[in-house]
């Protein structure tokens, strides 16, 4: 079932020229995670902002999979949390005290929002720090808080807006640990991030932004990069055989990167480096990742400067 539907969706602000966001189509099941990636100012605020009902589309829908004949406010009220990039809690109260001013918004009875705040204190595994000042925690613990505000009410769907920057490795893997047992636990996720090695990990859908158009990236896990580095830069005749063949290189200094999408590619690669004499320092053969997508988009469509 899907959690939500988006239709050729536009939104323009006032007196702007040129739409924020146009032609927007997505459809996220239940239980997924969708990947917004793009550089500064492509539109995934503002996305964002409309899917937390606080922009009204110039045009086109959204529409949400279990509204309960309720409004678009109060299904967002009732449903969803927005976990800031920004700090968004009060630095003078306490991680305790933070938790039970915002559990108190929520209306739960006093016994449920006791045992939300314990629950999220365990989520974000913040019970050693529960009666520090939120303005003395390190920025890991800042961005725990920030999470465990949001999933005190028990939402449904989850929209992360960079909710890793500035961590550390073990904030950064409590949190996306987290982040995959509420997948399982069948919520919806949207998570936007410049780490995109983090979205690889996690999301089973990724859409790219630029200039406020949507990019739909399916990773073709069947397509694998190689990448070799050579002891000395090459020269202009080995150049030219690298290129001859019917493969996507790239060449760089002594570094050569080729994309591979079957086995007698691979093969033909191998043969035409079996029968040199270059000396070779490192070779690494793997998935190709998301930032070589990413890229490589950017690259072949070349319309924002980063």
């Amino acid at each position: 079932m899907s959690a939500f539907i988006i239709t050729d969706l536009e939104y323009r602000y006032a007196k702007s020229s040129v739409p924020a966001l146009q032609g927007i189509n997505i459809n996220l099941d239940t239980g997924q995670c969708l990947g917004l990636i793009g550089p500064n100012g492509s539109g995934k605020s503002t996305l964002l902002s409309i899917l937390s009902g606080l922009l009204t589309p110039t045009s086109g829908t959204v529409q949400f999979g279990h509204n309960d004949n309720l409004t678009l406010a109060k299904f967002v009220q009732k449903n969803v949390a927005l976990v800031p990039q920004e700090y968004a809690f009060y630095p003078k109260l306490s991680v305790a005290q933070n938790l039970q001013y915002f559990v108190s918004l929520c209306g739960f009875s006093s016994n449920e929002s006791q045992t939300r705040v314990e629950i999220v204190l365990r989520q974000c595994q913040l019970q050693q720090v529960s009666s520090q000042k939120a303005k003395f925690l390190s920025g890991g613990y800042k961005r725990r808080l920030n999470l465990a505000i949001a999933l005190l009410k028990d939402p449904q769907i989850l929209y992360l807006d960079e909710p890793t920057v500035g961590v550390d490795p073990i904030s950064r893997g409590t949190i996306l640990a987290l982040l995959s047992t509420l997948k399982n636990q069948g919520k919806t996720i949207v998570y936007t991030s410049h780490l995109l090695t983090e979205v690889q990990d996690i999301c089973d859908q990724i859409v790219m932004l630029n200039q406020g158009k949507a990019g739909y990236l399916s990773l073709n896990t069947a397509q694998k990069c190689l990448t070799i580095e050579f002891a000395q830069a090459l020269s202009l005749a080995w150049l030219k055989q690298l290129s001859s063949l019917p493969l996507k290189i790239e060449c760089e200094d002594n570094r050569v990167t080729a994309n591979i999408s079957s086995p007698e590619e691979l093969l033909t690669m191998l043969a035409l480096l079996s029968g040199s004499q270059l000396e070779i320092l490192n070779m690494h053969y793997d998935q190709t990742s998301l930032t070589q997508y990413y890229l490589n988009h950017m690259e072949n469509n070349d319309t924002s400067e980063h």
